[in-house]
């Protein structure tokens, strides 16, 4: 930009960088080095120097502060693979306004065949979050400074410019046993806008991208004013409090978890809205699960409008391709990172399930969301027991995990869809006594079926049995109110 432009393009300075760059020249006004100055050049006062300085700041933000050493972030090796991420200052900020705008994130590079899908995602269109650049941002305040974020896993850490901030670049250790990881971030400081920004960048993004990206960053604010007492800050990111909650329950005894049998039916509570648009809790809404079938290939759904990440899983011969499973030793992320010391090929197959709901009751229920989940279970000595299909051990190994589509928790495809929601699986409206037949489908790993439960509670928990006071309650009541138990498990 011309020095002509930017004069009349010039933003209202904060308050307390008009502050900084005052006591910067007050320091340097105060020093005992004298410079001759040729008599054919003007003497600058100290007020032109600040308005010089003011200039500079304006024209190069923080890089003028990498300048004097006033502010930087810095990273500081900890052990062979973590390193402390932190803000160092050699003044102290002016206090925080009550309120400060918010921002918004434009960058003027682009990989080819990016796009931005929302306000702060840039990503392929075919990642749908599974990789591309997440942008973020914290508030930056005076307890920020000198607070240092722990990484793990680190294999490469730089401190450098981008564009007009200073920041740091991390690479974490990938072992590419999955797609769409985030592998490396981006913070940049920018007091400028009273923020930290961190950029969450995919394996899909190489690192000249990602610091291309990161240089050509714009930052704006908007008309929307933002609480700072309310702002999550950076002393939050660094020392975050830490919500335990109800502690998760994965074992029940058999007698305490009804499991139905497939054409059976129960009641559910089903969430939705009335004819007035009023959030409702529908109890007399029934399920039947009609069939549950298993294949090696996708016909059962010919002629569907398959989810994205499915498209790709049938080979030459028709059938779903093999799914690479990794299994891996974990590192502390110190001194040692996570390994991968086995892999193996299963197979994958499809779980097609077809289930009827009734609404039993004399009100119309709009919008009724409805969840299918595939729960892993161990039923032994008289007890069942929930886990995590990529939490499984072994002989050297602490957990496992895998290249393909395999995915049990919440369904991936359904049959009944509506554009309301976060999802989409939404019932528009289901009458009195009306019935709708809704298909649903997973992509799983073969190895799994034999343990596999499906739950159709609206709350769709996949790996405990609920929280403890809605299980006690259920193991009160499930022989008389069935409707109370939100587990609803059908043996597969």
């Amino acid at each position: 930009m011309r020095f002509e432009d930017m004069k009349n393009n010039i933003p209202e300075t904060p308050d307390f960088i008009h502050e900084m760059i005052q006591n910067e020249v007050d320091r340097q006004l105060q020093g005992t080095t004298i410079i001759q100055i040729p008599k054919k050049r003007k003497k600058w006062n100290g007020a032109r120097v600040a308005a010089a300085a003011m200039v500079c700041v304006l024209a190069t933000s923080t890089a003028a502060y990498a300048g004097v050493k006033m502010y930087r972030m810095y990273v500081e090796k900890q052990g062979d693979y973590s390193v402390k991420t932190g803000i160092t200052s050699e003044n102290k900020l002016a206090d925080l306004p009550a309120q400060i705008h918010d921002i918004d994130f434009k960058t003027g590079y682009i990989p080819d065949g990016m796009k931005w899908v929302d306000e702060s995602h840039l990503e392929y269109p075919q990642s749908k979050r599974m990789g591309g650049f997440s942008f973020a941002s914290v508030l930056l305040d005076n307890d920020d400074l000198n607070q240092a974020l722990e990484n793990k896993n680190v294999v490469e850490s730089e401190e450098r410019t981008f564009g007009k901030y200073e920041g740091v670049y991390l690479k974490y250790n990938n072992l590419k046993t999955e797609k769409g990881t985030f592998d490396q971030r981006i913070y940049l400081f920018c007091p400028d806008k009273y923020r930290v920004i961190t950029i969450y960048i995919g394996d899909d993004v190489s690192k000249d991208d990602a610091v291309k990206v990161a240089e050509n960053l714009e930052i704006t604010e908007n008309d929307k004013m933002m609480e700072t007492a309310k702002m999550y800050t950076w002393s939050d990111e660094v020392n975050p409090n830490v919500e335990t909650g109800d502690e998760m329950v994965t074992s029940v005894s058999e007698d305490k978890l009804k499991v139905y049998k497939i054409g059976e039916d129960f009641t559910l509570s089903a969430s939705g809205e009335d004819k007035d648009g009023n959030n409702i809790v529908n109890d007399k809404i029934s399920a039947h699960v009609d069939s549950v079938q298993t294949a090696d290939d996708l016909k059962l759904l010919s002629g569907a409008d398959l989810p994205e990440e499915w498209k790709n899983v049938i080979d030459s011969n028709g059938k779903l391709v093999k799914n690479k499973v990794s299994c891996i030793k974990s590192g502390d992320g110190v001194n040692t990172v996570d390994q991968v010391v086995k892999t193996e090929n299963v197979n994958q197959k499809l779980v097609y399930a077809t289930v009827t709901y009734t609404n039993n009751s004399d009100q119309e229920i709009k919008h009724m969301l409805y969840i299918g989940n595939l729960a892993l279970i161990h039923h032994e000595n008289g007890e069942y027991h929930i886990y995590n299909a990529m939490e499984q051990s072994g002989n050297g190994y602490d957990r496992v995990s895998w290249d393909g589509v395999a995915h049990t928790a919440e369904m991936t495809y359904s049959s009944v869809r509506e554009d309301y929601g976060n999802g989409g699986n939404y019932i528009s409206s289901l009458k009195p006594g009306e019935s709708i037949q809704v298909n649903m489908a997973w992509i799983v790993n073969e190895d799994n079926l034999a343990d596999m439960y499906l739950n159709l509670d609206g709350e769709g928990s996949a790996y405990d049995f609920n929280e403890p006071s809605v299980l006690h309650q259920c193991l009160q009541s499930l022989r008389n109110v069935r409707s109370v138990c939100r587990s609803r498990h059908i043996r597969l």
